[in-house]
């Protein structure tokens, strides 16, 4: 099956991180319980959590280790999804839809106690939802009303103290207390090391070729014709397993994100350092890595890799130039520039679960805009669900919902 090109260009991580984590390619003949395929962020919180519980763990990734979707994420951590709460609760009803949300905070706190055993930069930070315009601002006073009943801890913040604050220009915005930002890239080598260490068999530059799924257990044959023999198999691959699913479950898309040059200290991090999203489609996103900002958004459809990548030094300069429009003070150059492929539901859910029918083929799918917190919060779905355990949040991510 031909590769499919998840990025372009040159994502920061993988010039800040180096090569990383090394592993061999699979060599011979293997047993265990779970097979993972993707050695990405998802497959590293999936590895973590299963041979955390005692079961025996192999992952395999036809790339290098963390160099698909992972290595051009920019890795704003947050509970909001692509669908706003007051429009979810009609799509899902209120119930669900606040259980969703409270979820992403769920998802946070499970990525700083993974965080907490490497040195992958994961710091909390606040987050704005930023407006402008009459139409997003009445959006965003429903959104607000409907977090506040749901518990979660928001503060609305007019122009002005978006101005005397932030130095941002926007009509008004949603501040949350809970977000958080990391190097995903590193988190996943670090996550990956760790479990080799406990015994987890890790190897990269290993294509599955074919999956055959038996009655108690599943076969994975490679391209170089060893079998991994399974008694489940999940698929943390990513927008790859894209062409797995039902046709209409995901639209991919392209983003564009840049790093900027340092930023000199008169023009350096605004208040708490926080996270900035717009309510707008496609949306504005930035958040700070040390003294320089990383931005991203002016996104469209999914064409083809190629025709995406031609559009990145064009995609980057608009960028600077909305940064300058939200933040006039500060004017910023690009450092590194790339393109990223994902994918988004109607819900704004991931899938987390068996399609029907396949009952031992799992799938661990964090869509949409916080795709690295529903990664987190798959790994203790699926655990419960290899280990046959009740999990009542399952259905929120299952297939058909």
């Amino acid at each position: 099956m031909k590769l499919l090109d998840l990025h372009g260009g040159e994502p920061y991580w993988l010039v800040r991180n180096g090569l990383g984590l090394v592993v061999p390619p699979l060599e011979r003949d293997l047993e265990c319980d779970v097979a993972i395929i993707g050695g990405g962020i998802t497959g590293a919180f999936a590895a973590d959590a299963l041979s955390t519980a005692g079961l025996s763990v192999v992952v395999l990734d036809r790339r290098h280790i963390g160099r698909g979707s992972t290595a051009a994420s920019t890795a704003l951590l947050q509970y909001d999804l692509d669908v706003p709460l007051f429009r979810l609760r009609d799509q899902l009803g209120t119930s669900d839809a606040e259980r969703a949300y409270r979820l992403g905070v769920e998802g946070i706190e499970l990525v700083q106690a993974l965080a907490k055993r490497s040195d992958a930069d994961f710091q909390l930070r606040p987050s704005l939802y930023l407006g402008r315009g009459v139409k997003a601002i009445v959006a965003l006073k429903q959104e607000l009303k409907a977090r506040i009943e749901c518990g979660l801890d928001v503060e609305w913040l007019d122009k002005s103290e978006l101005s005397a604050a932030y130095g941002l220009v926007a009509d008004g915005a949603i501040r949350s207390s809970v977000a958080a930002e990391v190097d995903p890239f590193r988190l996943t080598q670090q996550l990956l090391a760790a479990c080799v260490a406990r015994g987890v068999g890790v190897h990269d530059r290993t294509e599955v070729t074919s999956i055959d799924e038996h009655d108690s257990t599943v076969s994975l044959l490679t391209k170089s014709g060893h079998t991994v023999r399974a008694r489940w198999v999940v698929h943390a691959s990513g927008y790859e397993a894209v062409r797995a699913l039902p046709r209409g479950a995901v639209s991919l898309s392209s983003t564009f994100a840049v790093l900027s040059e340092p930023l000199p200290a008169s023009q350096g991090p605004w208040l708490d350092r926080a996270l900035v999203w717009e309510f707008a489609d496609p949306y504005f996103y930035a958040r700070w890595v040390e003294d320089r900002l990383l931005f991203g958004g002016r996104d469209l459809s999914f064409r083809s890799a190629p025709a995406r990548d031609r559009l990145i030094p064009q995609r980057a300069l608009a960028l600077c130039s909305d940064v300058n429009g939200l933040s006039p003070s500060r004017v910023v150059e690009t450092a590194f520039a790339w393109a990223g492929t994902f994918g988004t539901t109607a819900d704004g859910l991931g899938y987390v679960g068996a399609l029907p029918g396949q009952p031992r083929t799992l799938f661990a799918l964090g869509f949409g805009g916080n795709g690295i917190t529903t990664s987190a919060l798959a790994s203790r779905i699926l655990t419960d669900l290899v280990l046959e355990r009740q999990n009542d949040d399952a259905r929120l991510y299952r297939f058909g919902r």
